[in-house]
């Protein structure tokens, strides 16, 4: 529940600070006074979202911070996920600035808004207007149905909507399959004549790279022999030409040096450097011998030979810009060509996959459907009950079920029926509801759901609207009923209604010459009969006004006073 609240610069109300008790807390105050904004606070701290416009005139941002006890697990774990702590109680605030973005913290921890909207689902019922237009929601009605089955019904539904992804999910890929078939099987040729053509040629990796060096190396093959020997007989001579060896020149140089080393040492150090180009220029001269024999070993190989084998490669270049290239594509087609053909020889099976898939998504519907069937019945029975307690006995509320084409919520159409009074069949509860009606709806769905869930705190905006009389007494009494088991906070004009608060806090409106500033505060027993005065005749200070409030908070005392007597 929540325990204190705190509001700063948000609409008229400039500070406010209010310690909220367990039991039917009443908001009351003069039109324009900010009922509406101690409404707005709490929304905020549910993480909706709000424009800068709720900020006061001249201030830069508004502020509201709610202390919230006997917080729930859920609550507690969301919180302390998001980097929060949390104690006896939890902190939540919630900051809206002129400019700049909004800033949400719970456990004194910044956090995104998403984490308020997620935990205010277990803090917070929150019903005005909108609430009950909601109620004329084809979807809010079947979520209202849903929620009154409780965990059963949710298991249930959570079963349908799996079977429902998968049989659709397999309709989608049947006839995408199906959709396909005549392009899927053109692909499947053209990768087969794709990896054909490249299997006939055969490429070798790396071969393309060998080809273009031969391919040069033979077309330069005379130059190459011509410089290669005459560099070859250069160093050790040849038998067909007196010219001097190298190595022969080098031989007399060192011979020479030889005889007359002994004389300085520096003439050993040169010699047997001499002695080292030998062997180097030898090495040398074996390795052009060795080159020139690897040209007799090509043999037959010729040119021409090559580049036929390189223009047969370069047949294959649709398919890459090298072999490397080309055999990548080859793999991958291969895969594709697998995957293809086994879809292929698949869609004899598809046909049963599909309808087994249905029948299985049918039987959750028909699951789903009866107990949507069994919650409807018990549901709307005690939500007629309450309403025969606010003051309309003859009106009923059900909900009809006829049957639709499968979808992610069910095969059910689901429609909430009023029926006013008795000699009425019953009609869409938006098309024949008034709003005092609906605020009567809504008032009994959360007596027999406060039965059933435990939400902290409920809050309840005005549900009082085009209601008057008998009637509002007994939306007092109900709302106490449900504030035996709840927290319920309500904004109300009646002073029937606020009789029966187990505290009272007012909105309190200050004109000055400038502005409009808007307090609260709880009032004490003699202030609450002044207001109720205010509310029933516009004036606190008439003494027939007083009568009656003092009436009102006594009457409700005495039938709380003798239901407790009872419990």
């Amino acid at each position: 529940m929540i325990s204190e609240l705190r509001i700063s610069h948000l609409g008229v109300i400039a500070e406010a600070e209010v310690e909220l008790s367990p039991g039917l807390t009443v908001v009351t105050g003069e039109t324009g006074a900010g009922k509406t904004m101690f409404v707005s606070a709490l929304t905020l701290l549910m993480g909706r979202k709000v424009g800068s416009g709720v900020v006061r005139r001249g201030a830069e941002k508004a502020e509201v911070e709610g202390i919230f006890s006997g917080i729930s697990d859920t609550v507690r774990t969301r919180i302390e996920e998001a980097g929060g702590s949390v104690e006896d109680e939890a902190i939540i605030s919630r900051t809206v600035a002129v400019k700049g973005r909004a800033r949400a913290t719970a456990g004194g921890r910044t956090v995104p808004i998403s984490v308020l909207s997620e935990i205010s689902e277990d803090l917070i019922t929150l019903h005005g207007q909108s609430e009950q237009l909601g109620l004329r929601s084809p979807a809010q009605q079947r979520q209202l149905l849903d929620g009154a089955g409780g965990p059963e019904l949710a298991q249930v539904a959570a079963d349908y909507h799996a079977a429902y992804e998968h049989w659709r999910e397999t309709v989608e890929r049947v006839a995408r399959i199906k959709d396909t078939t005549a392009a899927r099987r053109e692909r499947i040729l053209w990768l087969r004549g794709c990896l054909e053509t490249i299997d006939a040629v055969r490429p070798v990796p790396g071969e393309d790279e060998e080809l273009q060096a031969l391919a040069a190396k033979l077309g330069a093959a005379a130059e190459i022999t011509r410089a290669v020997g005459l560099a070859h007989d250069l160093i050790l001579g040849s038998e067909l030409d007196d010219a001097p060896a190298a190595v022969d020149g080098i031989h007399q140089a060192i011979s020479t040096l030889t005889d007359v080393e002994a004389a300085d040492a520096q003439l050993t150090r040169i010699r047997e450097a001499l002695g080292d180009a030998v062997l180097r220029l030898s090495d040398a001269a074996a390795e052009l011998s060795s080159y020139l024999a690897g040209f007799d070993e090509l043999g037959e190989t010729s040119l021409e030979e090559t580049e036929a084998r390189r223009a047969e490669l370069g047949t294959l270049a649709p398919y890459g810009g090298n072999v490397a290239e080309v055999l990548e594509f080859e793999a991958r087609a291969a895969k594709e060509l697998a995957e293809l053909e086994a879809e292929d020889r698949d869609l004899d099976q598809l046909d049963a996959e599909l309808t087994a898939a249905e029948e299985a998504m049918r039987a959750k519907a028909d699951a789903l459907t009866e107990i949507r069937t069994r919650t409807a019945e018990r549901f709307s029975a005690a939500v007629s009950a309450e309403l025969a307690a606010l003051s309309m006995p003859k009106a009923e509320v059900r909900f009809e079920l006829s049957a639709r084409e499968p979808a992610a919520h069910g095969c059910d159409e689901v429609r909430l029926l009023f029926a006013p009074h008795d000699s009425s069949t019953g009609d869409d509860i938006g098309r024949i509801a008034s709003g005092g009606e609906l605020s009567r709806v809504m008032l009994a769905i959360e007596v027999v759901r406060a039965a059933g869930e435990r939400i902290p705190t409920y809050v309840f905006d005005e549900v009082d609207s085009g209601v008057g009389g008998k009637a509002a007494v007994e939306i007092g009494r109900r709302l106490a009923k449900l504030a035996e088991h709840a927290q319920v906070i309500v904004v109300t004009h009646l002073p029937q209604v606020a009789a029966w608060a187990d505290t009272h806090v007012t909105i309190v409106k200050d004109d000055d010459a400038e502005t409009v500033s808007s307090g609260v505060r709880e009032l004490d027993e003699n202030e609450r009969v002044i207001e109720l005065s205010r509310m029933l005749a516009g004036m606190e200070e008439s003494a027939s006004a007083k009568a009656h409030a003092a009436e009102l908070l006594d009457s409700a005392r005495q039938v709380k006073a003798g239901a407790e007597t009872r419990a």
